[in-house]
C-alpha cells in the first residue's frame, strides 16, 4: 500500500510538471503599430449584432476579431461605389469607367506582426486591368466627343473591347469565378459586369482581423463581406444556394512581393452592416504563410509548477532511501 502511495504521489507531481508545458495555448499574434495612408476609408465599429459607421473607432479594437467572433472592420478605398467612380444610372457607365481607369488613388492598412511589417491595400485599374488602363481611358474620352449616337455607341464599345484579355487580372479573376460556380465567362458578359461597376465594387476590401500563429508563423486574414454575393455580380440570388466570393485586397508582408488574395468561402459572421442590412453578414478567411516566431530555448526558465514537480519527486526518492536504511 505504501508504495501504491508512493507511486501515486510521484505520478501526480510529474502530471503537475508535464501539464503546465502541455496546456500551454498557441499564442496568437495580431497586428500593432497600425496606421492607413490614404483618405478613403471607412471605420465600422460593432455591437455584437450590427456593424456602424464610427470615425473615432480605435484601429487596435476594431480589427481584434477572428473567424469565431469577427468585430468592426476598415474598409479601404470607401468611395469605389459612389459617383463619380461608380455609375449611377445608363448614361453614366462610360464615364464612371473612365473615372475608375484614371483613379490611381490607394489606401493602406499598414503594421506588425511579431516585428515584421505586413500592409493590405485596395486595388486600382491597374491592378485589374496592366498598362492598357491608360490608354483605353484616353479612347473613351474621344468616343464620348462623337456627335452620332450609333457612332458613339460603336466607338465606345470598341474602346474597351481590350479590357477582356486573358493576361490580365480582371479577365482571370472574372473567368475563374464565374466557373466556380458553373457559369462560363464570355466578353458580353464581362462588359455587362465592367460597365455596371462591378471591378469598384470587388476593389475595396473590408479588413476585419489580421492574425498570426506565433508556432507555424500562418497568417490569417479576415474580410467582412456578403454571405451570399450573387446580387453583386448581377445574379439572382439563391436562398439555399449562396454564390460566395470575396472583394481582393493586395499583401505585401516582410518585404516581399505584392500577392493579390481573394477567396469563394464565407463563414456566417454573426453581424450584419445597419446602414444596408446585408453587408459584412460574411467572414472570409485569406491565409499566407509569415515567419514563426523564434523559440529560444537556451534561456527558457522552468514554470513553478514543473520546479515544484521535480522537487516533489526528489523529496519522495530521498525519503524512500532513509525508510530503506533504517528498515536494514
Amino acid at each position: 500500500m505504501k508504495r501504491t502511495f508512493q507511486t501515486l504521489v510521484i505520478g501526480a507531481s510529474m502530471a503537475i510538471g508535464v501539464s503546465a508545458i502541455a496546456s500551454a495555448p498557441v499564442q496568437a499574434g495580431t497586428m500593432t503599430n497600425v496606421t492607413i495612408t490614404g483618405n478613403d476609408y471607412t471605420k465600422y465599429n460593432a455591437n455584437g449584432t450590427n456593424t456602424f459607421v464610427d470615425a473615432g473607432a480605435d484601429l487596435s479594437t476594431i480589427l481584434t476579431g477572428d473567424s469565431n467572433s469577427p468585430t468592426g472592420n476598415v474598409e479601404l478605398f470607401a468611395s469605389s461605389e459612389k459617383s463619380p467612380l461608380s455609375p449611377t444610372s445608363a448614361a453614366t457607365t462610360f464615364t464612371a469607367l473612365k473615372s475608375f481607369l484614371d483613379y490611381s488613388q490607394v489606401t493602406t492598412l499598414s503594421g506588425e506582426l511579431n516585428g515584421k511589417q505586413i500592409s493590405l491595400s485596395s486595388l486600382t485599374a491597374t491592378d485589374w486591368f496592366g498598362g492598357s488602363a491608360s490608354s483605353i481611358s484616353t479612347s473613351i474620352s474621344s468616343a464620348l466627343t462623337i456627335v452620332n449616337a450609333n457612332a458613339r455607341a460603336f466607338a465606345l464599345n470598341t474602346a474597351i473591347g481590350g479590357l477582356y484579355n486573358s493576361s490580365n487580372l480582371a479577365t482571370q479573376w472574372f473567368s475563374t469565378t464565374l466557373s466556380t460556380y458553373g457559369m462560363t465567362a464570355n466578353q458580353t458578359l464581362f462588359n455587362q459586369f465592367l460597365l455596371a461597376g462591378g471591378f469598384q465594387r470587388f476593389s475595396d476590401p473590408n479588413i476585419s482581423y489580421v492574425n498570426q500563429n506565433d508556432t507555424t508563423g500562418e497568417i490569417k486574414i479576415g474580410l467582412a463581406g456578403h454571405y451570399d454575393a450573387a446580387a453583386l455580380l448581377g445574379l439572382t440570388p439563391k436562398p439555399n444556394n449562396p454564390l460566395q466570393v470575396s472583394e481582393l485586397v493586395k499583401v505585401s508582408y516582410n518585404g516581399g512581393p505584392d500577392q493579390i488574395l481573394y477567396s469563394y468561402q464565407a463563414t456566417a459572421s454573426g453581424l450584419v452592416a445597419a446602414d444596408d442590412g446585408k453587408s459584412h453578414n460574411g467572414n472570409y478567411e485569406l491565409k499566407i504563410q509569415g515567419v514563426p516566431v523564434e523559440i529560444k530555448t537556451s534561456t527558457s526558465v522552468p514554470e513553478p509548477s514543473v520546479v515544484l514537480g521535480m522537487l516533489g519527486v526528489a523529496g519522495i526518492v530521498a525519503t524512500q532511501r532513509k525508510l530503506k536504511k533504517v528498515s536494514g
